[in-house]
């Protein structure tokens, strides 16, 4: 079965502004185990998001490094990706091509385009009361976002380890994934990357732990960086600074579910030009309170933004994004291969997407933390999925391999992919309303003064002269 269709129309919302709100409603089966739901997405058919059966092996690769075909010059080498090569292929690297996130290639073509930021957006000041209040946002994106040219440095890191690896991994993808190429990044943002490979044995957890212990290895050897490290967490990370830009880097082996989830943000950023500015003045303000940090029990900026996209869902009246699960199950799943994926796909059918929502990105922020200091997190979870709110028993009894019924607690935010809990760091009731009431108390200051440096307080200036 495939999830509910969006609670409103593609391009045109009238007529469904009634059901925005509404949650959705389950049946009981007879037994009374758990809840059931006809709608419910297929849980994935593999045992675990962190394999991917469908790379082959075709052996060790010698420690001479990157094997080239016989181009002339240093810059017109092609890397020769697994045993296979073709100069028609488009796993080709060459001078002439630009690397897309996902390991293929695209002639003449830069992605740095879609990380522009419009200096004067045509539609962000309409002479009412939330003027100040949305150029302020504005500013705060416009200075601190990921730009152009700290996105094109970055996917020159990443070409430089991907053919790094080539020496210790003949097979394998290695995908840039996270807000740098989803378009929330701020210019100083941390770069994830995810390495796909195929799995040793049937432990996916130390497949991860040996290829990135080789790759930390590799790192020492040919001084790449210095004092990387593995943390042991449920999925291994493996942290590391660059020496030559300083960018920290987290990698992680065959933890999938981050190729989808960053394809879906990067869809949902490029339908409304409102999006981008609002997640990352949710992250700058989340920063500055000191609750956008999983590992200390809060918020991580992955869930902020989807508390954000699902505002923009059922927050407002009319909505201003559909939900794209409901509206192309067929390229929104769990079950679609990853390996290939292009996480920056311009999708043809929400080219043209228009919103019938005209609010002002001053409007939007308040109403994102009055949504959220009203918001019965007792009852609901927070769904991208469906596009709604979900009973929180319905997401704590979904059948998926990596849901644990324990993990539902205060802050219940669906993972749309793997349905576990993105928010299953929030585990202490004190903390859950210390970020509660930062929430209130910011909504208060900002209905009260409109101002957005009561809630933010951001030195625009000094970072013009950085």
């Amino acid at each position: 079965m495939i999830p509910p269709p969006p609670p409103h129309k593609m391009v045109n919302y009238s007529g469904n502004n009634n059901n925005n709100n509404v949650v959705k409603q389950y049946r009981q089966p007879k037994d009374n185990s758990r809840p059931g739901d006809h709608y419910r997405p297929i849980s994935p058919r593999c045992d675990s998001d962190e394999s991917c059966a469908s790379y082959t092996s075709t052996g060790a690769a010698s420690d001479s490094g990157v094997r080239y075909s016989r181009c002339g010059k240093v810059g017109e080498q092609a890397v020769i990706f697994g045993n296979k090569f073709s100069h028609s292929s488009p796993n080709v690297y060459a001078s002439q091509y630009h690397q897309s996130p996902h390991g293929q290639y695209y002639k003449n073509r830069s992605r740095a385009e879609l990380m522009r930021i419009d200096p004067c957006p045509p539609k962000l000041l309409d002479g009412g009361p939330w003027d100040q209040l949305s150029q302020a946002v504005w500013d705060v994106f416009a200075s601190k976002a990921q730009n152009e040219k700290t996105y094109e440095t970055k996917i020159a890191l990443w070409k430089n380890i991907f053919l790094y690896i080539r020496k210790y991994l003949s097979n394998y993808g290695l995908f840039m994934v996270g807000s740098t190429m989803s378009g929330f990044g701020l210019d100083n943002s941390d770069i994830d990357m995810c390495l796909l490979t195929k799995p040793l044995i049937h432990d996916p957890r130390i497949d991860s732990l040996q290829h990135l212990n080789s790759i930390k290895t590799l790192l020492i050897k040919y001084g790449l960086s210095v004092d990387p490290e593995v943390i042991l967490a449920k999925v291994p990370i493996l942290k590391f600074k660059d020496k030559e830009t300083g960018f920290e880097i987290d990698l992680n082996c065959n933890n999938s579910v981050g190729i989808r989830n960053t394809h879906m943000l990067h869809c949902y950023a490029r339908l409304d030009w409102r999006v981008r500015p609002l997640v990352v003045a949710i992250k700058l303000w989340a920063q500055s309170n000191a609750i956008n940090d999983a590992k200390n029990m809060t918020v991580s900026s992955y869930s902020w933004a989807l508390m954000v996209i699902h505002f923009l869902q059922c927050g407002v009246t009319p909505p201003v994004l559909p939900c794209l699960h409901g509206m192309m199950p067929e390229k929104f799943n769990s079950e679609i291969e990853n390996h290939t994926m292009d996480v920056q796909e311009e999708i043809a059918s929400t080219k043209n997407f228009t919103s019938d929502n005209s609010m002002s990105l001053g409007e939007l922020l308040t109403g994102f933390l009055q949504y959220y200091s009203t918001f019965n997190y007792n009852e609901y979870a927070i769904s991208v999925r469906t596009g709604c709110r979900l009973p929180i028993d319905e997401c704590r009894f979904q059948k998926a391999p990596k849901n644990d019924p324990h993990q539902w607690k205060y802050l219940c935010i669906e993972e749309p992919f793997d349905f576990t809990n993105t928010a299953r760091s929030v585990y202490d009731l004190d903390v859950f309303r210390h970020i509660k009431n930062i929430i209130t108390k910011s909504f208060d200051e900002l209905t009260r003064t409109k101002m957005l440096n009561n809630i933010l307080p951001v030195n625009l200036e000094e970072q013009e002269q950085s």
